[in-house]
């Protein structure tokens, strides 16, 4: 029998808090979660513009993964994969956590060469990881074409079982409903103007509703980071970038694994629903509009066909976009930035949904502590004024 009461009460904020956190995304409404059952923070306030989810945790392709190449961000998001597995349970909501298995293509044998050392490091990390030859990836995915016919053939894959998805809007659900019975104001239609800030000191923030005191305040933003810059005078490392995703009709299951191309840039998998969600890279130039181009719906279109050419007929029904702030090192920053008592958690380009549950985790313990975590310290702001950036790829 379908139920009357609101899924959720969104609250106006109160006059102080014990932690404001800017930003309603899914990693800002995680860390008010952790703070709030972990820590026993009771005073907590997610401040959110326009409303939850309305950025990248609303725009994404709903990866989750942990096969990355530097030996500072493996353990991080091997810890976040494994997290995903028990949040149904605890957030008591249904995630449509399906772990079906990531096949990352290779069209060289240079490129193959490379997906073999990155597999040896990623093996090293206790991560589950395969190499795949044309024929066992052609009895894995039979729709895709892996003979010479396309410009640039298969000649071998990665296979990274542990990796697959979660569906978005569930996982942001989750966490919101959790956070409201910990007793965490979920404040949406709150614009944060300014951040006060007193003996340098972090004190508050204003905002559209008026200003609200704060002990603690904590920047998760998505690809707004450079506003947050702006209000405290500092200019970071990052570049806003859109990326455009599109998803086509509905189809009979034929497609069981996440498949994608690091070389062509371009990602699939089927959802539950039947669609096709299908992503692509970076645009080629920075910008803070979240538009959709022919030019780049026709390129994912013609890549997608030149590997399942019996995908030729179906129609694209919608396409999006959002707003990836990107480091020249493609790693986040967290934790602080010389401001007692305001801490970040920016800058996660195109993979910040993925890291979720461990990002949230341990915002709030430092935020909870006033100790960096060690699986965040590589993180920090100071490295890229210390000439220590995190030597990590996009894949």
């Amino acid at each position: 029998m379908a139920t009357t009461h609101k899924l959720l009460q969104f609250k106006q904020p109160a006059k102080s808090y014990d932690v404001v956190i800017i930003g309603g995304g899914l990693h800002g409404l995680a860390t008010a979660y952790y703070l709030a059952r972990y820590h026993q923070v009771k005073r907590i306030a997610v401040l959110e513009r326009r409303y939850i989810g309305y950025g990248g945790s609303g725009r994404n392709t709903e990866m989750v993964r942990s096969n990355k190449r530097a030996h500072e961000t493996l353990p991080f998001y091997k810890e976040s994969l494994a997290m995903w597995d028990g949040l149904s349970a605890e957030l008591e909501w249904n995630l449509m956590v399906q772990k079906k298995g990531i096949i990352a293509l290779a069209h060289s044998d240079p490129e193959l060469a490379a997906m073999r050392m990155l597999s040896d490091s990623q093996r090293r990390a206790g991560i589950k990881i395969d190499m795949l030859s044309p024929d066992e990836i052609k009895k894995m995915v039979p729709s895709l074409d892996t003979s010479d016919r396309p410009a640039l053939p298969i000649v071998g894959a990665q296979y990274h079982p542990e990796g697959g998805t979660v569906h978005h809007d569930a996982a942001l659900w989750g966490y919101a409903k959790a956070c409201g019975r910990l007793g965490v104001d979920i404040c949406v239609g709150v614009e944060v103007t300014g951040i006060r800030i007193g003996e340098g000191r972090a004190t508050g923030v204003d905002t559209n509703a008026g200003p609200i005191a704060a002990g603690k305040v904590h920047a998760a933003v998505g690809g707004y980071s450079s506003e947050i810059g702006r209000m405290i005078g500092m200019k970071f490392p990052v570049q806003t970038i859109p990326m455009q995703v599109m998803t086509t009709e509905v189809m009979k299951p034929f497609l069981d694994y996440y498949v994608a191309s690091p070389r062509l840039h371009f990602y699939t998998q089927q959802t539950l629903k039947g669609d096709l969600i299908l992503g692509g890279p970076l645009d080629a130039f920075q910008s803070w509009n979240s538009y959709t181009t022919w030019e780049e719906s026709a390129d994912r279109a013609f890549k997608i066909v030149e590997y399942f050419p019996d995908l030729a007929h179906v129609r694209v029904v919608r396409s999006w976009s959002g707003l990836c702030d990107c480091t020249g090192d493609s790693a986040p920053v967290m934790g602080g930035c010389g401001i007692d008592g305001l801490s970040l958690d920016i800058a996660w380009g195109y993979y910040g949904f993925k890291s979720t549950p461990a990002s949230g985790k341990y915002s709030a313990e430092y935020i909870a502590t006033d100790r960096m975590p060690e699986k965040i310290k590589p993180f920090a702001l100071e490295r890229f004024y210390n000439r220590q950036p995190v030597r990590e790829i996009i894949l």
